[in-house]
Formats: structure tokens, sequence, C-alpha cells
């Protein structure tokens, strides 16, 4: 079987959605199968992303020249730019961006056929709800090739970006099927995508580090971890509010942030008004699974308190990594953080993240039982040894069904936990 998952362009050094591609791509690899990787937009050479590919000898396409990447990412500065500067014409601006998206990648719709039909490629994987993914999924379908959507968010949601998901449903019945991270989020799929001929479940893969998984930390304190962007709607502010009402009663927390974006300047001014800079470090992107095992290996606690979530990868490297986790109980975390492995919260509770810090804070005990049912949950959800047979399932099935055929319950049976969730639609 030929797979070529298929991605508009990488938005790293902090991105789920190319986390969750190069994932599987490298494990399918790994396993002896045949899998490459196409954009839409050509791929910087220093892209992290890439590199994890490229060492995996995965082969990385692109249909469009470097001249349109180039004038897409200044598009993508500007826009941001409005945005900070004029945060109450967010609705226009991203409106216009869209209509351009739109237009540019509707231009690579012949490069991106032809490259399909000459691939002979059993099942295109595609995923992201934006122009590009349109054009790759028209394409893919115009060329014969059986496609499978992932969404990997709630759909329609965040509320700003409605507007795309309205344009996006429009390529949904060319998908053979669509798969979800979750169960719960496949019932908002479910709920929101009228298209869908039939709906999945299919996590993400999270790979072990080679180095293997020893921590060793200070006994004088307790570390809390957050791995995300540090953006609005990942709460790196309320979590920091809920820190510096937590630390008056536990000196002895330190607060570790990995990561970057918009709100690093406002994130250290407010840290500092708050007293609690000092015991806050702020150690940038972790871009390779060795430099992602250093920072887990690092921390007591990983809290990531977002306002809207899929499944995040940070939380399956954390449980990988034996840590109890501290998150918001929306998307689909509450399908992977049970009450025996984390604590969730109400998204943006301030008082309610404290709390539950502190709990973790001041009961080793407790950190040390959830941390290793977490490492439980990891194995049993997210570990490729459950996801890949899985994920093969998927393309057999989709390959099967594309070609009008309808496939065997044996070729859908599976061990992973959510595999009862398999076909929904």
């Amino acid at each position: 079987m030929k797979i070529v998952l298929c991605k508009g362009q990488f938005l790293g050094p902090i991105s789920g959605a190319d986390e969750t591609l190069v994932s599987y791509a490298t494990q399918l690899k790994l396993a002896g199968h045949s899998v490459s990787v196409l954009l839409l937009y050509e791929h910087s050479p220093q892209d992290c992303y890439y590199i994890r590919l490229r060492e995996a000898q995965v082969p990385v396409y692109s249909v469009a020249s470097n001249s349109v990447r180039t004038s897409l990412a200044a598009g993508r500065k500007i826009a941001r730019g409005l945005l900070r500067a004029l945060p109450s014409s967010q609705f226009l601006v991203r409106r216009h961006a869209q209509r351009i998206a739109t237009s540019m990648a509707s231009r690579q719709y012949d490069n991106c056929y032809e490259f399909l039909k000459r691939s002979g490629a059993n099942v295109a994987h595609v995923i992201t709800p934006d122009p590009a993914a349109m054009v790759m999924i028209s394409a893919a379908y115009a060329a014969g090739i059986p496609v499978l959507y992932q969404e990997l968010g709630t759909p329609f949601h965040p509320p700003d970006y409605e507007s795309y998901y309205e344009q996006f449903t429009t390529v949904l019945p060319l998908c053979t099927e669509i798969a979800a991270l979750s169960p719960l989020l496949a019932s908002h799929c479910r709920a929101k995508l009228a298209h869908a001929k039939q709906l999945s479940v299919l996590p993400i893969l999270s790979e072990a580090s080679k180095d293997g998984l020893g921590r060793v930390l200070d006994p004088a304190t307790v570390t809390i971890g957050f791995a995300a962007r540090v953006e609005h709607l990942k709460g790196p502010l309320v979590l920091l509010e809920s820190f510096a009402t937590a630390i008056a009663r536990h000196p002895g927390l330190r607060l570790k942030i990995a990561g970057a974006g918009s709100l690093e300047q406002k994130f250290i001014a407010r840290a500092r008004e708050l007293g609690v800079l000092p015991h806050c470090e702020l150690v940038g992107v972790y871009r390779t699974t060795e430099e992602r095992h250093a920072f887990m290996s690092s921390i007591d606690i990983f809290a990531l308190p977002s306002l809207t979530e899929g499944t995040p990868n940070s939380i399956a490297e954390a449980m990988l990594h034996g840590l109890p986790v501290v998150a918001s109980a929306v998307g689909g975390i509450p399908d992977i953080v049970s009450q025996e492995a984390g604590i969730l919260v109400p998204p943006g509770d301030i008082e309610a993240l404290s709390e539950a810090l502190l709990q973790l804070a001041l009961d080793h005990e407790l950190r040390v039982r959830m941390g290793h049912i977490a490492r439980q949950r990891y194995a049993e959800l997210f570990s490729p040894e459950v996801v890949l047979p899985l994920l093969l399932n998927t393309y057999k099935r989709v390959a099967a069904n594309g070609n009008g055929h309808v496939a065997s319950s044996a070729e859908t049976s599976c061990a992973h936990p959510w595999a009862r969730e398999l076909v929904c639609g």
C-alpha cells in the first residue's frame, strides 16, 4: 500500500498538525511501509519537521515554487501585524486573508492533480481545514485516489475561524472517510460535519525518546511545565496567574515554559508585576525528541490550561514521561486525561487551576501515582504499538471503500481501546 500524507505547508516550529503528520510518516516508514509527504507550498530546508522526515528517509515533495511560499509567508506576517495593531478589525482581516489564501491555493490545483495522478497512491491522508487542504482533497478525488481527511480539533471552533470551516466543508463529500482524534471529538464531528460519509477515530501517535525516560529532579522544588505556543488560546497567562496564587502557599514551586509566541513579552511583564519572574524560566522551543525528553525530564507536573483543543501532542508526551497532568476540560482532553491520571479544570478558571496545581505540588505520592497511570494510558492510547495497527487498518478500509468495496470486519479489528468507535457514520 502506498500512502501520501498531505498538508498545505509546515507551520512550525510549534505545530500540533505538523507533529501529527511527521509522527505518522516516520513510524510508517520505520515499519517498512511506502509513505511520502506532499506539501502544497515548499518547505524551508531548516524546518525542524522537514529535518526529522529527511532523517527518517521519508520523501517530501511540494508543488508550488519557493517564491509562492515566500509570498504566502509575507502575507501572513502582514495579517498578524494588522491583527495586533487593529484587534477590532480581526473579522475583516481574516476574511481578506482567507480570500487571498484560497486564490493562491487554487492556482496550484493542476500541479497537485498531476503529482497525485502520477504517484500511484492508494490513499491520500489530508490534515488541516484550510484552502490548501481543499485543493489537495479535490485533486486527489479527481485523480481517483480515496481520501482520508483527519480533523485535528473541534469543527467550527474557535469562533474566529468559523468562516474557514464554512468554506472547507464543501469538499468533505469528496472524502471517503473523516477521522477525529478521540471519541468526544468524533461526537462533535458527527454534530457539525453533516456531509461526512463515514466517521472514525484515529488518535495522535507519540514517539518515545531514544534516550529512555529517566528523570532526575531537585527534591527541594516542584516544577510545573508548560509546552505549547505562548498564545491566548493555550492559556499561558491563565497559568501564570494561577502559579502566582499557588506559590504564595508553596514557595518551592517553579514554572518552566517551553514554547514561543506573541504573548512572550506580555508573559514576562506580567510575571514581573506579580513578583514571580525569578521563579519562571522560558526555555524556548524544543525541536527534537531528545530536547523534548530533556524538558519533560526536568519537570514534576505538566499543565496545559487551553481554551480550545483537540488532543494535544504535548499532553501525550507528558504522559509518556510519567507526568501527572493538569489541563482544561475542553475538546478531546477528557478522553485522554482520566481522573486517575490528572486533574481537569474549567477553561479560564484561575482559582480552580491554582488549587489543582497545589493539590499535586503538596502531595508527592499523588504525583507519583497519577504519573504512573498517565504512563499506562500513553501506552494504551498513543504508543506506536497500538496506533500504527489502527492507522494501517484505517488506510485499508479507506482504500477499499474508496474503490467501491466494503472493508471486511477483519480489516478493522484492532486492540486499541477506541477501535470500537472506528466507523460511526
